[in-house]
């Protein structure tokens, strides 16, 4: 009994330790990258923008921050760090495309579902996707279809999901779209909903394609309600 109650506190404690370390991994990675999007508007790009690089930068450093985590905290090898966050290329299937797909699908089916209920109730429901990029350069359209989706399927599914499960993780990153300000906190609650599903086909498949290409998808198709 007196060696069970010794173990819990060891283990929680390297927890702490572990979430601490890669806070600071975090925070070194994007202060490096808001060094470098600084000497991009230094060097002529116009300062307007600085807001806009400093989302990549942000989306860089979570990826970075990953790769960073496990190889020189964890001790992994670049392969060894790639195939436990699902990323292994082998994994990358036709089962895996149709998982993919499938979940877009729903995502999909769940929007056009609160379309209909928005028109029905006679309420303006708002993602203000819009207003996010608002005087974006058209660079950061594809950064957020094919980047962004990377970086965040990282952070969120491949690094997370087998640490603090797949609800904490969907938590989290609906938390991260709080800024949006969306109607009803629409955009938060999507982004939990995907998070669930997305971290369910993870967990299920053991690779995080499907995710990755569900989000861009996702992404992608936002953007062009956005253009279009």
């Amino acid at each position: 009994m007196l060696q069970k109650r010794s173990e819990t506190p060891t283990g929680f404690g390297s927890k702490i330790v572990s979430l601490i370390v890669f806070l600071l991994i975090l925070a070194l990675t994007f202060s490096f990258y808001y060094l470098i999007s600084l000497l991009i508007i230094y060097a002529g790009y116009p300062s307007g923008n600085l807001i806009f690089l400093l989302d990549a930068a942000l989306s860089l450093s979570m990826g970075t921050s990953v790769l960073t985590y496990l190889m020189a905290y964890k001790g992994m090898g670049m392969r060894e760090a790639i195939n436990s966050l699902g990323l292994n290329p082998r994994s990358l299937s036709k089962r895996i495309i149709i998982i993919a797909l499938m979940l877009f699908s729903i995502i999909v089916i769940l929007s056009l579902s609160i379309s209909v209920i928005g028109d029905i109730t006679g309420t303006t429901i708002s993602t203000n996707v819009a207003q996010a990029l608002s005087g974006a350069p058209l660079w950061l359209y594809a950064f957020n279809v094919f980047i962004v989706p990377i970086n965040e399927e990282m952070l969120f599914r491949g690094l997370m999901v087998p640490r603090i499960g797949i609800i904490a993780s969907a938590i989290i990153f609906g938390l991260g779209h709080a800024s949006y300000d969306s109607t009803f906190a629409i955009e938060v609650i999507a982004a939990i909903v995907f998070g669930l599903l997305a971290g369910y086909a993870f967990k299920k498949s053991k690779s995080l394609y499907p995710s990755i290409i569900a989000h861009m998808l996702v992404n992608m198709l936002a953007i062009l309600s956005i253009i279009g």
